[in-house]
């Protein structure tokens, strides 16, 4: 029985003791599968990490080349012509300074000027058939193939950035640097000199070698020799082609190695690296001889290990989430927050209000009380609006002063109510005890109704966010009105900003901007004093736009100093075929943004284009608005009197508009004062208002200046101001605004017969 028994445990002791060897084997061969995965995954992100970091210094040194050139590119394009010893000369400095061995200028016709570091020159190259050069002129900042220099025969790769001057390629500046320049780059030693870079196109062919290499034979493609299967091979070239990295292995004469592909971005170059798998799993067996005499040990920990990683994981997460979804300065959630669960809050049965707001003037608080007090004021918003959120609500902070909501809609009334109580509660901060400065915000609101289910349904947080952004846009900085609600039209706005300003610069190419011209005359004998240039906008499809469409289109993004610029010059191109075809000249006046009066270089602009049509300045009026000589009256004195010098006339429009100064009157040396058109019709209609017109067109006359009256449309308007004396008249009563030819044949032809 005992034997029996003893025998009972051996066997036992046996199956168990071989149940956990068993257990322990399996155990052993999955984690050495798993390491030996993980060893092969780790190999890959280390080299690809050493890789990157080659690319990014090769591609740091071209991009820095390419920049000094387009900087060289813009310098050079500053005049229509190229002055070449100059700009030889420069380009012989450049080239010193920054390690090339040559910079050139190619003509638009394909030959080349060159200058060598050392200061030799080529000129006269014909370059036609490099493909570079070709790239370069269509408008391409290129950088060439690895390519035999022409002068030196050294291996050499090019740059070229074209040049160009009022939107037109004028020429290209290149410059060549030695492939060693790059070879030295990937020469470093890799892995402590166990592997090394390499330079290869998108078909394996090496383009630029290291001077060291894992393996030593000259290989012209790296899939020449070695032993490496079809699939990884097709694979391989797939990737390059499709501009992605790749990793794979390689055996080359009885060793294996890890070669890795990462595109740098530039032609089809591709940085290729390959290592010994021994160099970087030289431990691995190592390492799993020691797993076996710890496997106990790992048994013990791996609980507690688990458990604390487990807790550090989750409060990484957590501390990831406050940083993804929380406003580190508020406590708000924030925009990211906001956006995730705005698609869940829409889907209720509920009309939503979709609340945008920002402070008026936040700006000025930073700077006047400080950063800290500006941070105290967000904080004091963020609580307030903490405090009038509702269950089912949302607030978040979008980005500085900029908060949002979603808060209930029950009607407008008591929406805007709501509002005005949470703006009342933020203005009744104290930015400073020493310091009365009252908080304004301003409020765009979309209304989001439940029983608009396609709208709702079809509602992004994008479109929801937008929709109360247009509207903010609409008031912002209004003190007045500061609460707008987002409806079609300002939709319509906004579709019409983006479609005027996507076709501006076509439009412009195409010559689609007519001028029109509406004759001023002299209100004593009725003869002809000048015209005024106003645009019209012909689209290619026959529509035509009034400036009242895009002018302010224009004026807030900056395209009115090109729109002007282009007037100014249909202008002069006007009078100068009068003074050819013989007719009595009658200058033309043309209108100018604030932006001429702030740049001294358009000066030089205005003289160029007058001489280039051979007519004297004075025939152009240029006409500057009231406000933008009260924006800045000395500077803007300070252009006109150069403006003077040159012999243009200038001419003050719209005044009467705004909150008009005598002192403009008395700084600035303007030829002409022209009263608004809106001035004069609500003025003259009453004896107080006929007084004040009268009594500046006298004090007009006082100081030399001639009146122009502009909109009158009647004779009774014309009576008044022939009374009063005023000089000029302007307006329908006279003739509306007409194209440049029309105007020619019929008020230029008539001027020319009563003649």
């Amino acid at each position: 029985m005992e034997d029996r028994g003893v025998k009972k445990h051996i066997t036992v002791s046996v199956i168990l003791v071989s149940f956990i060897s068993a257990v322990l084997l399996l155990i052993g061969g999955i984690i050495y599968s798993s390491i030996k995965g993980a060893q092969e995954k780790e190999a890959q992100k280390y080299m690809e990490e050493i890789v990157s970091q080659y690319k990014n210094i090769i591609t740091a040194q071209i991009d820095g080349d390419l920049q000094t050139l387009s900087a060289l590119a813009v310098f050079a394009g500053y005049d229509d012509t190229i002055d070449l010893n100059f700009t030889l000369s420069r380009l012989e400095e450049e080239s010193r300074r920054n390690d090339f061995i040559r910079m050139g200028f190619i003509s638009p016709d394909r030959i080349g000027y060159f200058i060598d570091t050392d200061g030799v020159k080529h000129f006269n190259e014909d370059v036609s058939e490099e493909a570079f050069i070709q790239k370069a002129l269509t408008g391409e900042c290129v950088v060439s193939e690895v390519m035999e220099d022409r002068f030196s025969g050294n291996s050499v790769v090019c740059y070229g950035v074209p040049i160009t001057h009022n939107g037109c390629i004028i020429g290209a500046i290149t410059a060549t640097r030695l492939t060693t320049n790059l070879s030295a780059i990937i020469s470093q030693e890799v892995f402590d000199g166990a592997a090394f870079v390499h330079i290869v196109d998108q078909e394996g062919n090496f383009i630029i070698r290291s001077s060291h290499a894992v393996i030593k034979k000259q290989l012209k493609n790296l899939f020449d020799d070695g032993e490496i299967a079809d699939s990884i091979r097709e694979s391989i070239l797939a990737s390059m082609g499709n501009g992605s990295g790749s990793f794979a292995s390689f055996r080359y004469m009885g060793e294996d190695y890890w070669v890795t592909f990462i595109p740098i971005g530039i032609n089809d170059w591709n940085l290729f690296c390959l290592v010994p798998q021994s160099f970087l799993n030289h431990n691995f067996h190592t390492l799993f001889t020691v797993f076996l005499g710890v496997m106990i040990c790992i048994f013990f920990l791996f609980g507690i290990l688990f458990l604390y990683i487990y807790n550090l994981l989750k409060k990484e997460h957590h501390t990831l989430q406050a940083f993804a979804y929380k406003d580190i300065l508020t406590g708000a959630d924030n925009r990211n927050r906001f956006i995730t669960d705005l698609p869940a809050l829409l889907l209720e049965p509920a009309d939503y209000a979709m609340v945008l707001m920002n402070v008026s003037g936040f700006k000025f608080v930073n700077e006047f009380f400080g950063f800290s007090k500006g941070n105290l004021l967000l904080q004091h918003i963020a609580r307030v609006l903490q405090d009038t959120v509702r269950d089912g609500e949302r607030f978040y902070r979008d980005s500085a002063d900029h908060f949002g909501m979603l808060i209930y809609y029950e009607n407008k009334e008591k929406l805007i109510a709501r509002i005005q109580k949470i703006s009342q509660e933020i203005n009744n901060y104290t930015v400073s005890p020493n310091q009365d400065y009252r908080i304004n915000c301003n409020f765009g609101i979309n209304i989001i109704r439940a029983d608009n289910l396609q709208y709702k349904n079809n509602t992004s947080p994008d479109t929801a966010v937008n929709g109360a952004l247009l509207a903010l846009n609409s008031v912002n900085g209004s003190t007045s009105n500061p609460i707008a609600f987002y409806n079609e039209e300002l939709h319509e706005k906004a579709r019409k900003k983006v479609e005027i300003e996507s076709q501006m610069h076509a439009a412009l190419a195409n010559n689609e901007f007519h001028m029109y011209l509406q004759p001023k005359y002299y209100l004593n004998d009725g003869s002809l004093h000048s015209a005024e240039a106003l645009v019209r906008w012909y689209t290619k499809d026959g529509m035509i736009h009034y400036p009242d469409e895009f002018i302010p289109v224009f004026e807030e993004n900056g395209f009115i100093t090109e729109l002007d610029m282009y007037m100014l010059e249909e202008a002069c191109r006007r009078v100068s075929h009068w003074i050819r075809q013989g007719y009595k000249i009658s200058p033309i006046s043309v209108n100018q943004s604030r932006v001429f009066f702030y740049d001294e270089e358009y000066l030089d602009k205005f003289h160029e284009i007058v001489d280039r049509y051979h007519i004297d300045p004075s025939l152009i009026i240029l006409e500057v608005t009231e406000s933008v000589a009260m924006s800045n009256l000395a500077q803007v004195k300070m252009v006109i009197n150069k403006l003077h010098k040159i012999g243009f006339s200038i001419s003050m429009d719209d005044f009467g508009s705004g909150y008009s100064s005598l002192n403009t009157l008395k700084d600035l040396d303007i030829t002409e004062l022209k009263l608004d058109k809106d001035f004069l019709s609500e003025q003259s209609t009453s004896d107080r208002g006929k007084v004040v017109i009268e009594s500046i067109i006298h004090l007009a006359k006082a100081l030399s200046i001639i009146t122009v009256a502009e909109g009158i449309e009647n004779e009774a308007q014309l009576e008044f101001l022939k009374s009063i004396c005023c000089d000029i008249g302007q307006g329908y009563y006279f003739a509306k605004p007409m194209p440049a030819d029309e105007f020619e044949q019929t008020i230029l032809n008539d001027d020319k017969k009563q003649d």
